[in-house]
């Protein structure tokens, strides 16, 4: 697990001296923060991962591809990220918040502004919920929201997380073991020595197919001789989220379960 109180910041700016001022603001501020500059969406966009950054500062009129475009772009993997649009105009205001944007700052903009948004940022990461920190292949590091992984599957020397906005590559400095200790063992089960389950998104144990069903249609292998245990875990956990006077969800995941 991460700190919650240290911002992954990227600005997107393609007039240099502006990047650099607005950079300036953020490592100034007083707040812990690693700051990523890009002079293009398109360069942004590229490199960009589903929880790599905790807000991006977005100028809107670029050469190029434009800041709302980049943005709608973005949103389509990454719901959560906080969005700051940066411009001289206040024509796209409505857009932005069509988009989620957290803030809309004229230009030239001012240290508290800057301030103001970080802090917002910060709060909105705080209440997201615990994460994991990964590496990605490419470079940089990525935070997953624990509530958003269905399952990690161990390839060679490298791990894939499964989220429902896609397919996180880890750098080929992961293991699955070590990956393992990182999260909850209440929450997460080992099923194979490749597979990692979150046991909130399995929708059945299929004893034909000796895997998990998971909730998007995937399938998570179950090693040989586990099934039992696997199974047990499962209904184990649907009782601790039901409550313990409640298992209908129980007699649910029997029906759907494979003789």
């Amino acid at each position: 697990m991460n700190t919650t109180n240290k911002l992954r910041a990227a600005v997107c700016e393609d007039v240099p001296s502006d990047a650099v001022r607005l950079s300036g603001m953020i490592e100034e501020c007083g707040m812990t923060a690693d700051v990523h500059i890009f002079e293009s969406a398109e360069a942004l966009l590229e490199s960009l991962k589903p929880g790599m950054y905790d807000v991006i500062f977005m100028d809107i009129y670029m050469s190029g591809m434009s800041g709302v475009e980049a943005a709608g772009k973005i949103r389509e993997t990454d719901r959560k990220v906080a969005l700051a649009f940066t411009t001289s105009s206040l024509d796209h205001t409505l857009e932005s918040y069509r988009l989620g944007a957290l803030k809309y700052l004229e230009k030239p903009v001012n240290a508290g502004a800057v301030r103001e948004t970080l802090e917002y940022a910060l709060l909105l990461k705080q209440r997201s919920g615990p994460f994991i920190t990964l590496k990605a292949s490419g470079g940089g590091e990525v935070n997953i929201p624990l509530e958003g992984i269905l399952y990690m599957e161990s390839q060679g020397h490298t791990v894939k997380v499964y989220t429902y906005s896609g397919v996180i590559v880890s750098s080929q400095s992961a293991r699955l073991n070590e990956i393992e200790k990182l999260l909850p063992a209440e929450r997460f089960l080992r099923t194979h020595r490749s597979y990692l389950v979150n046991l909130d998104h399995v929708r059945k144990a299929d004893r034909e197919i000796h895997a998990f069903v998971m909730k998007n249609g995937d399938r998570a292998d179950i090693g040989r001789g586990m099934f039992a245990k696997c199974e047990r875990a499962l209904k184990l956990r649907v009782i601790e989220k039901a409550g313990r006077d409640d298992i209908s969800e129980v007699h649910h995941l029997n029906s759907k379960s494979n003789p």
